[in-house]
């Protein structure tokens, strides 16, 4: 008999950079319909009313925590909003993955992404791997920041291709 093989992993990460863009944002949004009510006060109570909201919005996503799941092959990725809203954020499969190499290798210094993925804490406490995942005919990179669980269920799937780890 088989047996599947199932690591998850979950961890607190600070808010993305243009979280506190998007906040401000929304403030500078309120604070021109109150500057709007003057000349029009149906539109500067709605600019007001889609600022606050905005914000509350926004304000809602602040408590962010990441979720690996990785199951035989595959992994997933979900982020949890205030412990609970859980949005999918992406999923492959290990076969796609071309090359995993630490955050700054050299290896993928001078490559070219379409799409570059930071799932990690942001807080520079872990170490950072990067996956380089081949998709519809192009290149992404995907930073993750897995524990020793999941280290050895990927080393288990591709340990052929990670370099420098």
């Amino acid at each position: 008999m088989f047996s599947d093989s199932y690591v998850e992993q979950a961890f607190r990460a600070k808010p993305a950079g243009d979280y506190y863009a998007k906040l401000f944002l929304s403030v500078l949004l309120a604070v021109a319909g109150c500057g709007t009510v003057f000349f029009s006060v149906l539109i500067g109570f709605a600019l007001f009313l889609a600022g606050i909201c905005l914000f509350f919005y926004f304000m809602g996503n602040r408590n962010m925590e990441y979720e690996y799941i990785l199951t035989n092959g595959s992994v997933e990725i979900a982020a949890i909003y205030n412990a609970s809203k859980r949005k999918e954020l992406m999923s492959f499969e290990l076969e796609q993955v071309t090359m995993i190499v630490p955050k700054d290798s050299q290896r993928i210094a001078t490559e070219s992404f379409s799409k570059k993925r930071d799932y990690t804490s942001r807080t520079g406490d872990g170490k950072v791997i990067s996956f380089v995942l081949e998709r519809n005919g192009s290149k992404e990179l995907v930073m993750m920041e897995p524990d020793e669980k999941i280290l050895a269920h990927i080393k288990t799937y591709a340990r052929n291709k990670m370099h420098d780890i």
